[in-house]
């Protein structure tokens, strides 16, 4: 059997991660995305105008929306071009709650069991097993659907908080930085699967979007993209193709 091989660059629907604090705008720029279709776990998003689900209250809802999204674009009828998540840490604390054993739901999303008092220390035997499935659903069921998604030809946009927290750099050193306010056991793998990790501020009453990171603040990109940009400057869809680069 030859090799496959392909070569060149082959173009493919983004995959960003916008963090920043409360209310700086993340979700309204993300309404800007092209023809976006938000999964609201908040609920926060009664006054900005997109299309978007109920808020989903559990994994097997969101499983559900995840069928449904590649079924249109299996059909050759997509009605949407990107899916945001708003958040991704509300959307991660779902999975965090079946891994340990706070609530339970049957196929059709029906709560069938809490316990306020099951913890992921004290799940699945203890002893770490259920901080260990935690990560497993992530890993294995969570970012999955996000890459089938992509790879049906979705945009995908992760909305996150932000928070300074301890991160490993690629020397595998560990640097203090704002961060996404992911879960500290599952926050990597989002940071290496996105293309773009973008820090959205508010300085001196403008907007501004940080395209690349240093010692302070967490950001990356594959486009190349320098420095920041004023979003009063900038088309966020340009920012995502390569067509705009930051200074």
């Amino acid at each position: 059997m030859a090799l496959p091989v392909i070569t060149g660059v082959t173009p493919t629907a983004p995959k960003v991660l916008i963090h920043g604090l409360s209310g700086v705008g993340k979700s309204t720029l993300a309404a800007k995305l092209k023809n976006p279709y938000f999964l609201d776990f908040e609920g926060g998003l009664n006054y900005i105008g997109c299309a978007r689900t109920p808020i989903i209250k559990n994994d097997v809802t969101f499983g559900l929306l995840i069928s449904a999204l590649l079924n249109e674009a299996a059909s050759g009828k997509r009605t949407y071009d990107t899916v945001v998540i708003d958040s991704i840490d509300w959307c991660v604390r779902r999975f965090e709650e079946v891994a340990s054993g706070i609530v339970e739901y049957d196929n059709k999303g029906n709560q069938v069991h809490k316990d306020l008092k099951s913890t992921l220390n004290k799940a699945n035997g203890g002893y770490g097993n259920g901080a260990a499935h935690f990560q497993t659903l992530i890993k294995t069921e969570l970012i999955p659907r996000l890459s089938m998604l992509n790879e049906a030809g979705y945009g995908i946009c992760l909305i996150a908080h932000s928070e300074r927290k301890s991160i490993m750099d690629a020397d595998g050193i560990d640097t203090d930085r704002i961060a996404p306010k992911i879960h500290d056991k599952v926050v990597d793998p989002f940071i290496e699967w996105a293309d773009d990790v973008f820090y959205l501020k508010n300085e001196n009453g403008e907007r501004i979007l940080v395209l690349e990171g240093d010692d302070n603040i967490l950001a990356k990109n594959r486009q190349g993209l320098k420095g920041s940009v004023k979003l009063s400057e900038v088309d966020i869809n340009e920012l995502l193709t390569g067509g705009k680069k930051g200074k």
